[in-house]
């Protein structure tokens, strides 16, 4: 059958050549098309509700808004978990889902639940229901600078948010600002209590006068008229002229002019006065597309601004995405280069060698146009997957080539002799190649990031894989038919080539190769000669490996995903709870000084009162976004520049609580849910028991070595001004308590009242009272009330007293149980061993009775991912046993080979020791990968050696000597070409290949220690269990041993 589809492959070989051709071209379209982006489209089971604008306390917030979410969205079918925020004016609930929930009908049930609470909840909150994807954080975002800050948000929010948002891909545009422009209604509270109106009364005044209403239809004249009642304001003057009652006209008892809503946030930019656009993707979207496309507006719109305004680029994932491109890019040429070196060097003749490498192009190029049609995307991880690829895609051409050249010096007949090579190698080429693929299928069992990181890796990869044994298997075959020739062959034979027919050094360096390598082959027989006779010592040193590798383990430390120097990081920042917007500002501008004389950082965008992605943000804190220079322009990387400015922070604003991350291990962490490595959460009935716990241990926590921007838990407290209105004097005015209150919000926080139609825009209308009365308590005091009764004014002083409180200014709660969370980076040292301190001051200072502590945070995800994968190792390693099973109808045979895979796991161990990688996700990846390798070159051996024993009636021990001398070679070759495929990626070198080191490093470090066990310990085990002189009959389905004559 084999030779018949070979001979089919001959008879059509134009055809094949164009099947490839054509293949290869598409490959080639969809490399020009395929989107590009820094990960896979990634999905999280998450919702966050977020609402905002109320006037109440954080302990107010949480009964009348947050409690009420939470159950309502708690019974959910798929919640697992409910974690709520509340702070002053707003609550954050982020809803956790089991992963296999339909996400779109989870977002309608909480939408529904919300709204069937919405009338319970206060009228003023402003309620945001969204999804968590990628897509909610930007790829691009831009500083308008050079202004004032509300004509910088009109430009950015009236003129440049239209422009980007047309263009193709882009998601939202999110702008935000300092200042907002407002009409202000500024009335006079003793005009307004002698007219006996209210600020809510002058508010309705205006919102009425200012209305536009359809009331009717008139047909005529063929024509049908809507008739509209049109009394909308267009300038502060209309607001000015509306009649308030009886001849009195709203500026008569107050003030009208443009100016801007009160300050919430401050947005700055290099450390001046800025508006911030945040561009987002849409899912799927070409991040390369969209930056290239905006950035091409913002030159032509840079020459439409007003002097002296710039619009400035503070970040752009764009450039890291280019740059992990080419890092990956580069890696890829340079591991082609030394594989195709490789081959050149073992077989000895370019022709030869081009064969081989041409699956190389072939390989890449095929699997691109897979990728296309399947729906994946250029990204670190499919882009690094096919890095890696480039050292094993060669393998089977390499086995395929390498036994054609062996047959082409036996055998006088071309044709047949390529026959009888492909024949003899499709079924372990085909079985080994299987044993690559199927480690990766139980990965599909992987949930949350790590699952849907290293899906987009494992799928590039099988496919590259297969594409790899359908070119060994059909266009390497009938290129070799039609290229090579015995004679090439004979001139690949060292004994054919004397060393005097070698006048060039090239000539004469590639004959001593060739001699070493034909004195290596030697030496290899006559050492497995004598090991097989000594199995006690192979065993021995096996034994003696595997302690070392126990040993090793222990010294190894473990984290979650590789960190990677993304170019720019977020610092996020706390002033002491209760500070006012002015003071955090002052000590910001200090921040950005020091960020500004830092030489790596190229510029900075500041918010205080927001910060990146969708969460409730108070006045006391925000963060600030640094970009730093390309690496090529920088000598320190990013974490030694995170330590210099974390020092001089510390230093010049101790009162400030900092914390470095960057931006998008930021992203991944808030979808995630797990936003710092270390979280020690704290569950009891009691918030002051918790607090006194918590500052206990802190001492000893921060005592780790390794913790870093630790953070107690405990809450600041904000400051409040507790108003109690004095019922019975209310009473007697003819007012209740909440009427004040109404009273005190009007002149306060303002009465909306409609908006005024300015050009192309609406902008709203507030009443209130001047700022010398809402910011000063003396005059607070002295706020003139309307009594209901009388009509006459009261001093608000006479209705109620002011008393300083200090209140909470956060609460937590999970699964509706109050809640603490001691959090802490971790550097210096890997977050296993810093985890297990942890664990060791936790159990000798252990939380009192009533009182549950659990470890959450990224160490949590780690574990979750740990078990994962080491349950799709366990299955990787029973689907390659089958393979195996299938190839040699054995179970002896199989799990020999296998055997090889934990005893290269020592090796992988002792590399990652050896560089200081921890074990994390890539590397366990790394290890996965492994198993599928490792096996290859077992299966071709023994294989082989069945083979002889079959074809030749050998014994076992002469069958596997002569295999292992037939195979030393291509087994080297395979190997040291996928060993210096990924020898680039494990350097590490350029942008993102931090990811794909750790796993390079495993990989290497395993394979390393696999040649040698599978060329000793596999023989020796097989021998030692089936015997010397076991042989196979002719069916291969019968074995028996028979003694050798």
């Amino acid at each position: 059958m084999v030779g018949s589809l070979f001979d089919l492959l001959a008879a059509q070989r134009r055809f094949v050549y164009l099947v490839v051709a054509l293949l290869s071209a598409g490959g080639i379209y969809a490399a020009l098309r395929l989107p590009s982006a820094i990960y896979p489209e990634l999905a999280f089971p998450r919702i966050l509700v977020v609402g905002e604008g109320s006037s109440l306390g954080a302990r107010q917030m949480l009964f009348t808004v947050t409690r009420p979410i939470e159950e309502a969205v708690s019974i959910v079918p798929g919640v697992t978990r409910v974690r709520s925020r509340t702070i002053r004016g707003a609550t954050e609930i982020s809803i956790t889902f089991s992963d296999n929930t339909d996400m779109t009908y989870a977002l309608q049930q909480v939408q529904a639940r919300v709204n069937q609470v919405r009338t319970a909840l206060p009228n003023e909150l402003d309620i945001e229901i969204e999804r968590m994807t990628p897509s909610l954080f930007p790829v691009l975002s831009y500083n308008l600078e050079g202004g004032d800050p509300a004509t910088l948000y009109d430009i950015a929010r009236y003129q440049l948010k239209p422009l980007i948002s047309r263009v193709p891909g882009v998601g939202r545009v999110d702008v935000q600002g300092s200042d907002i422009r407002e009409v202000e209604v500024v009335a006079d509270p003793a005009r307004l209590a002698a007219q006996r109106l209210t600020y809510d009364d002058l508010a309705n005044a205006i919102r009425e006068a200012t209305g536009v209403t359809a009331v009717g239809r008139l047909p005529q004249d063929y024509k049908q008229y809507l008739i509209v009642a049109a009394q909308e304001a267009h300038t502060p003057d209309d607001i000015a002229a509306v009649v308030v009652g009886h001849g009195l006209r709203v500026r008569d008892v107050a003030t009208v002019a443009l100016g801007t809503e009160d300050h919430v946030r401050i947005i700055s930019g290099d450390g001046k006065p800025a508006a911030l656009l945040n561009i987002t993707r849409q899912p799927g979207g070409n991040t390369l597309a969209i930056v290239d496309s905006v950035a091409s507006l913002a030159r032509s719109v840079r020459k439409t601004l007003p002097p002296g305004v710039r619009l400035k680029a503070v970040y752009d994932q764009g450039a890291l995405v280019r740059d992990a491109v080419k890092s990956v890019r580069d890696a890829m040429i340079i591991g082609a280069i030394l594989a195709v070196i490789i081959l050149l060097l073992f077989l000895h003749h370019a022709r030869i060698t081009a064969i081989s490498a041409s699956s190389i192009p072939l390989t890449l190029a095929i699997s691109v146009f897979a990728m296309y049609l399947i729906g994946q995307t250029f990204n670190l991880m499919t882009l690094g997957a096919m890095a890696i690829a480039i050292g094993l895609v060669i393998d089977d051409s390499v086995v395929i080539t390498e036994n054609i050249v062996r047959h082409l010096r036996l055998n006088p007949s071309r044709h047949e002799a390529i026959r009888e090579a492909v024949h003899e190698l499709i079924w372990p080429v085909t079985t080994s190649t299987l044993t690559t693929v199927v480690v990766f299928l139980p990965l599909r069992l992987l949930k949350g990031v790590v699952g849907q990181f290293f899906a987009a890796l494992s799928i590039t990869l099988t496919i590259a894989v297969l594409v790899s044994l359908f070119l060994a298997l059909t266009i390497i075959p009938l290129m070799s038919d039609q290229f090579l020739t015995r004679k090439d062959a004979e001139a690949e034979d060292i004994e054919q080539e004397p060393a005097t027919k070698h006048p060039t050094r090239a000539g004469a360096i590639l004959h001593r190769i060739r001699h070493t390598l034909d004195t290596l082959s030697v030496r290899y027989q006559q050492s497995l000669e004598r090991v097989l006779h000594h199995p006690r010592r192979i065993l021995a040193a096996a034994a003696i490996l595997i302690i070392a590798g126990v040993i090793a383990q222990r010294f190894v430390g473990t984290g979650f995903l590789p960190e990677m120097d993304e170019g720019a990081f977020v610092l996020d920042y706390w002033t002491p709870g209760g500070t006012a917007l002015t003071e955090t500002d002052r000590e910001l501008h200090i921040v950005e000084n020091i960020l500004a004389r830092t030489p790596e950082i190229e510029g900075t965008s500041r918010r205080t009162g927001a910060e990146l992605g969708l969460f409730a943000t108070e006045q006391n804190t925000g963060d600030v976004v640094a970009r730093l220079k390309p690496h090529g322009k920088r000598s320190r990387s990013i974490f030694e520049v995170i330590d210099d400015v974390r020092v001089k922070i510390e230093t010049s604003v101790p009162r400030l609580r900092i914390e470095f991350v960057q931006i998008l291990s930021d992203v991944i962490n808030d979808l995630a849910g797990s936003a710092r490595p270390v979280e020690i959460k704290l569950y009891g009935p009691d918030l002051n028991r918790l607090e006194a716990y918590a500052r206990s241990i802190e001492p000893k926590i921060a005592d780790i070595q390794g913790i870093e921007d630790l953070y107690n838990g405990v809450s600041e407290p904000s400051a409040e001004l507790d108003m109690r209105v004095n019922e019975a004097e209310a009473n007697r005015v003819g007012l209740t308590p909440q009427k004040v209150a109404d009273a005190a919000t009007g002149a306060l926080l303002g009465a909306p009242a409609g908006e005024v139609r300015l050009e192309d825009r609406s902008i709203g209308v507030r009443v209130r009272a001047p700022d010398t009365v809402r910011f000063n308590r003396l005059q607070l005091t002295a706020l003139p009330i309307v009594s209901s009764q009388t009509g006459a004014p009261v001093p608000l002083g006479t209705l109620a007293t002011f008393e300083p409180v200090e209140t909470r200014a956060t609460l937590l709660r999970e699964n509706q149980q109050q809640m603490i969370a001691m959090t802490a980076d971790v550097s210096g040292r890997s977050l296993g061993s810093v985890m297990k301190d942890v664990k060791v001051v936790l159990a000798a200072y252990p939380p009192p009775s009533g009182m549950r502590l659990e470890l959450g945070g990224q160490y949590a995800s780690q574990q979750d991912a740990f078990r994962g994968l080491l349950l799709v190792l366990a299955l990787a390693a029973a689907s390659v046993v089958a393979v195996m099973v299938l190839q040699f109808q054995s179970f002896v045979e199989a799990l020999i080979v296998l055997l090889a895979a934990p005893l290269s796991f020592i090796g992988a161990v002792g590399l990652l020791l050896i560089t200081g990688t921890p074990l994390n996700v890539s590397s366990f990846m790394g290890l996965i990968l492994l198993v599928g390798l490792i096996v290859k070159n077992g299966i071709i051996l023994l294989d082989f050696t069945r083979h002889r024993m079959q074809a030749g009636g050998l014994p076992l021990e002469k069958a596997i000597i002569e295999a292992a001398r037939v195979r030393l070679r291509p087994i080297l070759m395979t190997t040291l070409c996928t060993l210096f495929g990924l020898f680039p990626l494990a350097l590490g070198l350029g942008a993102g290949s931090e990811l794909q080191k750790p796993l390079a490093l495993a990989v290497i470090g395993g394979l390393t220690l696999s040649t040698p066990i599978t060329l000793f310990v596999v023989p020796t085990l097989l021998v030692a269990i089936r015997g010397r002189n076991y042989r196979l009959s002719a069916n291969p389905r019968r074995a028996e041993a028979i003694p050798a004559k």
